[in-house]
């Protein structure tokens, strides 16, 4: 082969490597961030490590002396083997220690800590050993291409022409992953087709090498590669299916899908129970879980609104806070704002969801809006004001999530309250941590947030918070003499003045939090443990610990260990 297109073969092998490399370090990111939240936190891990490693291949490389062909040929083809895989082997990762640690019984000690808690450690430190594993592997590709150029040109152009086509394949993948791979294959698929990559590579190499002797052995190997890369293409779907019914606890997988912004599972339970999960986190289940939670949303402020004629739900794509909404017949119009329309299809699209929001996407007073809500809220400043305002996102478990419960966006939203406007956040626990950070981040922008929770809950019963913003500040007194004029099962028969607690709060537990800004996020961690879901219900404070008294002593300490002495769970 001409030296010409020796070296212009080399140089695709060099972009193709490249595009592989930065692929497998943004899938890694991606993958974390998506199973445990805080994306800012995870991909400046993975990066971290990544580089390191890629540092730790380069000196290696130095002490290859010969055969730098035939070592770069079995780098690439074992990149290709074991990158193609790392989706795959992330998430099997994570299925196998979460179902694993989080249905072990340990013993006391070992419990205190928490399986969930162990389980993520675990992984976290499994997922950084297989990534820094392809990182150093990586680490030798770009000092033997440099090596193999010089040998065709002066060493100063070799460097230049490998450093650019480098560079320029990390920034095609970087812009395409998720513009284009992500939406379109999804993770693992996406890992594959990029472990396909690397293999082109490899055979490039190969043909520039010249080699002779093992020929068929590298046949072999190339074919053997190529055949699990594109068998993990084909069956990709199944095996995230077989994946997320693990971490699911072997529920059935009833609809899945992948958005630009993120993973959507609607799962069914044994007892025909549906919960629907956005990257993992739960929102809500079909039954007393909906009922409760979307009555206790809603209707406290529908309740004793002024005016109910114009109404704005930030989020709430599933459509069940929409449902509660339009049973009162003196709205006139509904302005639902979500960033994802594939929830909004889900949501309007299938018929267990139909069922279960009453076809609230199909009333005429409902007009869907595709939008960022900060984005949104901004444009209708001076432009439009509503009379009540529902705000029903995911808990802030990434910097994307967090903006939406910052300061800098309570501020825009106060730009569209009226004298009479009253405002509902979902706040995940009652008096948890997320909330404690609400109430201080609004009080910064001079809005008197006040606290609730369901009405009828006991101790472990899942624990429901909310927010409401009022134009005097709300609290018991506001709901004395007031009922719920619409159809519900929740306040039928209970005041909606006991959604107040009348006692205070542990004083350690309900400490100060800061600010959540944009420029100084506060972002939480997923909190999927069960005993994170614990409530301290609306009774005397010796009630409560005499209840406590007579409980497991497993359950005594988990208490002790979340409602007393556990801190704010922001990184």
């Amino acid at each position: 082969m001409r030296d010409g297109i020796l070296r212009k073969v080399i140089i695709l092998s060099v972009f193709l490597s490249s595009v592989a490399v930065i692929g497998y370090e943004v899938l890694a990111g991606s993958v974390l961030s998506n199973l445990l939240g805080s994306s800012i936190y995870y991909f400046s891990l993975i990066i971290g490590f990544f580089l390191a490693s890629l540092g730790i291949g380069g000196w290696l490389s130095a002490k290859i002396k010969t055969d730098v062909y035939n070592f770069l040929v079995l780098i690439e083809s074992l990149l290709a083997l074991i990158g193609g895989s790392l989706s795959l082997v992330l998430f099997s990762i994570y299925a196998y220690f979460f179902y694993s640690f989080g249905t072990f019984k340990f013993s006391d000690i070992i419990f205190f800590l928490g399986g969930i808690e162990i389980a993520q450690f675990v992984f976290v430190v499994a997922s950084l050993f297989f990534i820094s594993c392809i990182g150093i592997l990586a680490g030798f590709e770009l000092p033997l291409y440099i090596r193999i150029l010089s040998e065709k040109e002066i060493l100063k152009d070799a460097i230049g022409k490998a450093f650019f086509w480098d560079y320029i394949g990390a920034l095609v993948i970087s812009v395409s992953l998720p513009i284009f791979f992500f939406t379109t294959f999804g993770l693992i698929k996406t890992s594959f087709l990029i472990g396909i990559t690397n293999l082109i590579a490899a055979i490039l190499i190969f043909i520039c090498s010249g080699i002779k002797n093992k020929r068929v052995v590298f046949f072999i190997f190339f074919a053997v590669i190529l055949a699990i890369n594109s068998a993990g293409f084909i069956f990709s779907d199944k095996m995230e299916i077989f994946l997320e019914e693990k971490q699911f606890g072997n529920r059935e997988i009833i609809y899945h899908n992948t958005s630009p912004y993120q993973t959507l599972n609607f799962v069914k339970s044994k007892d025909k129970k549906i919960s629907f999960y956005i990257n993992g986190q739960r929102q809500f289940e079909s039954g007393e879980w909906d009922r409760v939670y979307h009555e206790a949303f809603v209707h406290p402020a529908m309740s004793i609104a002024k005016r109910r004629s114009n109404v704005l739900v930030l989020g709430g794509g599933d459509g069940l806070a929409l449902r509660e909404i339009l049973k009162y017949p003196d709205v006139k119009k509904v302005t639902l704002v979500d960033i994802d329309p594939s929830i909004i299809k889900a949501a309007s699209d299938l018929d267990f969801m139909k069922a279960l929001n009453n076809n609230a996407f199909f009333d005429p007073r409902v007009t869907v809006v595709i939008d960022d809500a900060f984005k949104f809220v901004e444009g209708q400043r001076g432009k439009q004001s509503y009379d009540l305002i529902f705000v029903d996102f995911p808990d802030p478990t990434d910097d994307s999530l967090s903006r939406l419960y910052s300061r800098e966006f309570y501020a825009s939203l106060r730009s569209v309250f009226n004298r009479d406007t009253i405002a509902t956040i979902q706040s995940e626990s009652y008096f948890g941590p997320i909330q404690k950070n609400i109430l201080t981040t609004l009080s910064s922008v001079g809005l008197d947030g006040a606290a609730y929770h369901p009405p009828k809950f006991n101790l472990f019963d899942q624990n429901f918070g909310f927010t409401i913003i009022c134009p005097e500040r709300c609290s018991a007194d506001t709901f004395k003499n007031v009922s719920v004029s619409v159809p519900n099962v929740t306040f039928q028969k209970n005041k909606l003045s006991d959604i107040f607690s009348l006692v205070p709060i542990v004083e350690n537990y309900s400490a100060g939090s800061e600010i959540n800004s944009i420029f100084h996020p506060t972002i939480f961690k997923l909190m999927d443990n069960a005993f994170m879901e614990h409530y301290i219900e609306s009774r005397p404070i010796e009630d409560i610990l005499n209840q406590i008294k007579t409980s497991p002593e497993e359950t005594q300490k988990q208490f002790i260990k979340e409602f007393l002495v556990f801190p704010a769970a922001s990184v």
